[in-house]
């Protein structure tokens, strides 16, 4: 269920971002590719004005499922071609059924847990040699509107994406 679901999700995010496109950034639009670190996951980036991007990260963490979206300004660093660096912030959802998840803050094993909250993100992305292909790293602080969490301060991944 939670497979179908996502597979729903991200054929339609994959299907509307295009349309929302109006300029392009690095010679691309729309970027997909695999998150690594402290989660790990799947990650669409999809380019809405020159230097401004919507980027929804689905990933894995202590068992459960959590998803992001962001909006994400992005800069040039000229002294090096083909990198650029990046700022932005937006919100996450995440889930953790009974008996399946270990998120730190449990405390009972048997309860569902939800959370939702506000993100940042501070990033770099560098171009592999003129190609379609881009090496990432981001960190990625978030605040939780939950009880019994509050900071997430730790959440970092470095990101392997295609360009079309």
């Amino acid at each position: 269920m939670k497979k179908s679901l996502l597979a729903i999700l991200l054929t339609v995010v994959l299907g509307v971002l295009p349309m929302l496109s109006h300029a392009q950034m690095g010679g691309y639009n729309t970027m997909v590719g695999v998150v690594g670190g402290t989660n790990i996951g799947g990650t669409v980036k999809q380019f809405v004005s020159e230097t401004g991007a919507v980027d929804l990260l689905v990933y894995n963490r202590w068992k459960g499922w959590v998803g992001a979206l962001l909006y994400e300004h992005h800069w040039d660093i000229r002294e090096f071609y083909g990198l650029e660096w990046y700022v932005g912030a937006g919100g996450h959802f995440g889930m953790w059924k009974d008996g399946k998840g270990e998120p730190p803050w449990v405390y009972k094993i048997d309860q569902d847990y939800n959370v939702f909250g506000v993100d940042a993100i501070v990033g770099l992305e560098y171009n592999i040699n003129r190609s379609n292909f881009y090496l990432g790293g981001y960190w990625k602080p978030a605040y939780n509107f939950a009880e019994f969490t509050r900071l997430w301060e730790d959440e970092a991944a470095f990101t392997l994406r295609y360009s079309f």
